[in-house]
Parts: C-alpha cells; sequence; structure tokens
C-alpha cells in the first residue's frame, strides 16, 4: 500500500511539528489533541476505504498529512458583536498562529507563501512539496492534495477518497467515545474560564466533596445526552458515505448506552468512582494538563485496568474505547 513511502519518517515529522507551538488552548482544541486526532483518522479513514473500495495508498497518506499546518489556525475572527466571520465559502476566519518554533515543514510553508489560507489548502500545498521530496509521481502528489484540500468539505464530484477523510475527520471530533473525552476536557476548559479559582475538585470543611458533584451530575445525566442527541441531528446527516453513517451511528448507540450507565452509577458513587466507568471519567477529568487522549487511555488500558478490581461494564467502555481509537469501530 504506502510501503513505497517512508510512513514512520512522515509520521515523526507531523508529529514533531505540532509540537513546534507552546501548550496551550486554540478554539476548541489543545496542542497534543492534533497529533492524536490524526492518528485516529488515519485508522477510520483507512477503515471506511476499505469498505467503500477507495485507494488506501492515497487515504493514508492524506490522513496523516491533513491537518499539517492546522496549527496555524488561530482563534476565530469575530465581528463587533462576537458573531465568527465566515468567508464566501461558509468557512470560519481565523487568526494566523505562528509557531514559537521551526523545522523543515515551517520553512515549506513560509517559502511557499501560504500564511492566510486555511490549513486545508495549505496543507494540500504542503502534502504535495513532501511527496515530491520523496519522488511521489504527479498523479500521487496531486490526487493526496485534492483529498487534502477536499477534507473541509468535499464538492459533489470529489473522488471516494476525499469522502473516506471527510466522513472520519468530521466523526473522530464529533461522535464517538474519543469525541467524548474531547467533550470532558472542553467542558473542564470552560467551566475553568467561567469560574476563575474555583477548585473543581474542592471539599468542605467535613472533607465532602461539593463541586464535583454539582458538576458531574447534570453534565453526565443532560449535558451529555443533549449533546450526543445534537450530534444526530447535526453530523449524520452530513456523512458521505454508507460506510460512514453506520459506524457514526454505532458509535451514537454506545455513547447513549454509556451515559446511561454513568448515570445509573452515581446512586453508588463511591463504589463507582473508584472502580466503575464514573472512574475512568473522572481519571481523563484529573490529567488535563495538555492531555494526550492517546497516553491518557494507553494507561487506563495497559496499568490501570489490570491493578484495579473494574466492573465488567468499565473494562467494556476502556476495551470499546481503545477499538474506536484504532478506527475499527
Amino acid at each position: 500500500m504506502t510501503d513505497q513511502y517512508p510512513m514512520n519518517e512522515l509520521d515523526a515529522l507531523v508529529q514533531e511539528t505540532f509540537t513546534l507551538w507552546d501548550p496551550g488552548w486554540v478554539t476548541f482544541n489543545w496542542r497534543n489533541y492534533t497529533y492524536d486526532h490524526t492518528q485516529r483518522v488515519r485508522g477510520l479513514a483507512l477503515n471506511l476505504c476499505a469498505q467503500e473500495s477507495g485507494d488506501p495508498q492515497i487515504t493514508e497518506l492524506s490522513a496523516l498529512l491533513h491537518d499539517i499546518t492546522k496549527p496555524y489556525d488561530g482563534e476565530y475572527i469575530v465581528d463587533a458583536e462576537g458573531k465568527r466571520i465566515v468567508d464566501d465559502r461558509g468557512y470560519w476566519l481565523n487568526a494566523l498562529r505562528p509557531p514559537q518554533r521551526h523545522n523543515a515543514v515551517t520553512e515549506l510553508y513560509d517559502r511557499l507563501q501560504l500564511a492566510g489560507k486555511l490549513h486545508n489548502e495549505s496543507g494540500a500545498e504542503i502534502a504535495s512539496a513532501l511527496l515530491s521530496q520523496y519522488g511521489a509521481p504527479e498523479a500521487t502528489r496531486l490526487r493526496v492534495a485534492q483529498t487534502i484540500r477536499d477534507h473541509l468539505h468535499p464538492p459533489d464530484d470529489a473522488p471516494i477518497e476525499s469522502l473516506c477523510l471527510y466522513d472520519a475527520d468530521t466523526i473522530d471530533a464529533n461522535i464517538g467515545l474519543p469525541a467524548f473525552v474531547r467533550n470532558i476536557y472542553i467542558n473542564l476548559h470552560f467551566h475553568e474560564i467561567r469560574n476563575p479559582g474555583v477548585p473543581l475538585f474542592g471539599r468542605d470543611a467535613a472533607g465532602n466533596e461539593l463541586v464535583l458533584r454539582d458538576y458531574l451530575c447534570p453534565y453526565i445525566t443532560e449535558r451529555l445526552p443533549d449533546w450526543a442527541t445534537g450530534k444526530l441531528r447535526d453530523f449524520i446527516p452530513r456523512l458521505l458515505t454508507g460506510a460512514g453513517r453506520e459506524l457514526a451511528a454505532q458509535r451514537l448507540d454506545r455513547l447513549m448506552a454509556t451515559f446511561a450507565q454513568m448515570g445509573r452509577e452515581l446512586a453508588d458513587y463511591e463504589n463507582n468512582r473508584r472502580h466503575g466507568c464514573l472512574a475512568i471519567l473522572l481519571y481523563y477529568m484529573a490529567h488535563r494538563d495538555d492531555p494526550s487522549i492517546a497516553e491518557e487511555t494507553r494507561y487506563l488500558c495497559k496499568e490501570w485496568l489490570p491493578a484495579n478490581s473494574a466492573t465488567p461494564a468499565a473494562r467494556l467502555l476502556i476495551e470499546q474505547l481503545a477499538q474506536e481509537m484504532a478506527g475499527d469501530q
């Protein structure tokens, strides 16, 4: 498939590029999010590609490189009323966010004068230039560039590889257990902005938890089900492949079952905060300093689970999360 290209070398370059920006939040993402997202999209896009009879080489190269210039997209540009400004294609406008350090990718970005272009367009040009350095034929470079350029909004006549990447990118960010973990971090981030100086894990003088329980109950029983329902309404109709729609529907069913389980666990909070699905939720909540979803999940799989008398529901949740992160479900 992609054996003729140094995928490990390209992967290392992508990972290095994302570290050229200092830690911090931009829009709904944080620094370590983008590389994790890239790897999940890579696995998921290949899964969809296989089901839709696409070209795995074009799909994998495009997925690996699709967000390589994403860190340049800074905060959304807003008007005087605070509303996000969109261009004539309906894309949100972002402020330019230059890196603090440099490598071969940022040097290409400057040399090709890509400042001001959205990451799907600048990423397409960077991908083409990188593949040219590895001797890729023009036809391959053009197809990869098109797939990356299309990944935000494929045209009606887009090839199947573009549709697979679009669906994988959309699903990963919005639908499924990895998207739920992202939602945990996003909600915590904005909770802290709205409540400065209020410790989320606070206790009263007697040692009783106060803030966390007040946060968790409505989050689990109200906000998360509403969030999943919104994804069903707003995102599944936008998916462009049959395989993508089927997989997304399965992920939503799994999400709703997870939220229902967590809601039931609140009745025996003290036990489930240590051994149940609530323990998994609380682990992610407690590890949010530029978190890597991949690394935190790997810890839960390899260290927490073997050492913990976890409930069957918690074990199933970790197994399903690992499968979704690999793009298998």
